[in-house]
């Protein structure tokens, strides 16, 4: 439940930190100040002044840092509080002695001394009122009693004195409450940008998500047609469909994960790996397009790379193939290059992974919007090579959510240069696994006709898995809902059950959870269909109960193995 000590805790948090900023800054004038002037006799009194305010700093540093950390700091700002106007009581006090210098230059200096701390606690309250009040009260009152108690309330200027601390006080209530409105529109105005940004990313993904259903259909049919149609001419126009649908696919994957950057929920695997074979294998597959453009792509270095590493090695061939497909795209003849170094750091290793081209190279104004998302350097560069101008911001973010970074550079002698380095664990191989049974039923075909439940709200998926179920030897049931599977499940036991994670009503996820508790169906293989495999979708699925996935738009051979997987488990 939310106290007002809650509120009053959120309300304090942006003072916290503000206060915790400045207090190197006041470490550093306190002990000039001391180091100047408390050598001279009549500047004695700095040296016990000093000690107390270093105490009191002290106990106000440990309570900022124990506030910010705690789980429930509204248990904690009312020491914070106190802490502050023990700050203010010890600083203020300098002051007295000042004016008890005598002259006008000891005055000034106690009044600047509290007016100084007076501006600086105006600023560091960052619209909180509690705070505000706590730092500022113990000053003003320092402003009232000076002539009183250093010897000035038979001066008859003394009412002149006290009625312009008084305008004072009222100025700073004026200050402070436009402040506080300043701060909180910023604030609301932020919030309603973080809330459109939000908003904005849900919709990407949303939209991306569905696309997947239409064109995970064409995919599919446009595959078959490519791989079994008689007419050549035929072959070729639904390759070309394919191809196309495959270019399609990547851009919404770069929305898709652009969208997620933005909401917070992208993350990162940490996985063992061979980063040869997968330097290798990436260099490789951009080889034929290379050569396609009259171009010699080639991979150099790596004769110190690990033989294992842990990491995300996803992402960092993500990276890659942005890299060179750019590479390759904006050269128009010389050469790319894929240089790898790598160095050991204690128990972990760098690795540096640079691509070079000998294309036109970028200006400085280019390499400054670089990596700014949706900018494409130009409307030419749009007409001319397409894309959403999201590759290089994705890749640059997925680099940073690995600990590393993307930089970029342009050589004086030409070309373009990307730099990728990251900070990989050390791993170790692991154990050569055994010989794979050899499988009984017809290739690409499953014997002895299992039966599938298919569960998808989208009419269109289910007619895609119905034709390629059908085609591997499946017999297949439909369910338009959670609800339909579960009565579908409650009739008649099924071998295998592939079930789409997001349905309006009753999810997958759900559906799966009441799947496991009752019915003929409690131990039969759950395959997730989602067009989200992250970490923590994949332990969403686990902890329902769910034993595999398989990813929208679905490709055949992939699905095949799930299937395999699943269908000799159930035997």
């Amino acid at each position: 439940m939310d106290t007002p000590w809650d509120r009053l805790a959120s309300a304090y948090r942006p003072a916290a930190e503000s206060r915790r900023k400045q207090v190197a800054l006041r470490l550093f004038i306190i002990l000039v100040l001391c180091a100047v002037m408390a050598w001279r006799p009549d500047f004695r009194f700095l040296i016990p002044w000093t000690l107390a305010y270093l105490a009191a700093q002290v106990a106000e540093q440990q309570a900022l840092s124990r506030f910010l950390r705690h789980p429930q700091p509204g248990r904690t700002v009312g020491f914070n509080l106190i802490t502050d106007v023990v700050m203010a009581v010890v600083f203020g006090w300098l002051a007295i002695p000042l004016w008890e210098l005598g002259g006008q230059t000891g005055s000034a200096a106690a009044l600047l001394v509290l007016s100084g701390s007076i501006l600086t606690a105006l600023m560091g309250a960052e619209g909180c009122i509690a705070a505000f009040v706590s730092a500022v009260t113990p000053h003003l009152v320092y402003l009232f009693i000076l002539p009183l108690v250093a010897g000035s309330r038979d001066d008859p200027t003394t009412p002149y004195y006290l009625m312009g601390v008084g305008l004072l006080a009222l100025v700073l209530a004026m200050v402070f409450d436009w402040s506080r409105r300043a701060f909180q529109a910023e604030r609301e105005a932020r919030r309603a940008a973080e809330a459109q940004t939000a908003a904005k990313s849900a919709f990407v993904a949303m939209v991306s998500h569905e696309l997947r259903t239409p064109l995970g259909a064409m995919l599919s049919g446009a595959g078959e047609l490519s791989r079994h149609a008689d007419d050549p001419a035929a072959r070729d126009k639904a390759k070309l469909m394919v191809d196309a649908g495959a270019m399609m696919r990547g851009l919404l994957n770069d929305l898709l994960d652009f969208s997620k950057i933005e909401a917070g929920r992208m993350s990162v695997e940490v996985l063992g790996f061979d980063p040869r074979a997968l330097i290798d294998d990436t260099a490789r597959f951009w080889t034929d397009a290379a050569q396609a453009k009259g171009l010699v792509l080639v991979a150099t270095g790596g004769e110190t790379l690990p033989a294992w590493v842990r990491g995300d090695p996803v992402r960092i061939r993500q990276i890659l193939n942005n890299l060179l497909s750019n590479a390759i795209k904006f050269t128009a003849q010389g050469r790319v290059e894929l240089a790898v170094g790598s160095a050991r750091r204690g128990e972990a290793w760098d690795l540096v992974l640079t691509v070079i081209d000998t294309g036109p190279g970028l200006t400085p104004a280019q390499l400054d919007r670089l990596f700014t998302a949706y900018d494409q350097l130009g409307a030419d560069t749009a007409r001319t090579f397409g894309g959403t101008g999201l590759g290089l911001a994705i890749s640059r973010d997925l680099a940073r959510l690995m600990g590393g970074d993307l930089v970029a550079e342009s050589p004086p002698a030409g070309g373009a240069r990307f730099t990728l380095n990251l900070p990989v664990e050390a791993g170790t191989a692991p154990p050569t696994p055994e010989p794979a049974a050899v499988l009984t039923e017809a290739p690409g075909g499953f014997s002895g006709a299992p039966l599938a439940l298919v569960v998808d709200d989208h009419e269109v998926n289910r007619r895609v898995l119905d034709q390629i179920l059908s085609a591997l030897g499946l017999r297949v049931e439909l369910a338009a809902d959670g609800e339909a599977a579960l009565a579908a499940a409650g009739a008649r036991v099924f071998d295998v059950i592939l079930m789409d994670v997001n349905m309006p009503g009753l999810d997958g996820l759900d559906a799966t959870r009441r799947l496991r508790t009752q019915g003929p169906n409690r131990e039969t293989p759950v395959i997730a269909v989602t067009a989200g495999v992250t970490p923590a979708e994949r332990a969403a699925c686990r902890a329902a109960g769910m034993d595999d996935w398989v990813e929208k738009p679905f490709d055949v051979p992939a699905l095949h193995a799930v299937l395999d997987r699943a269908l000799k488990a159930r035997v």
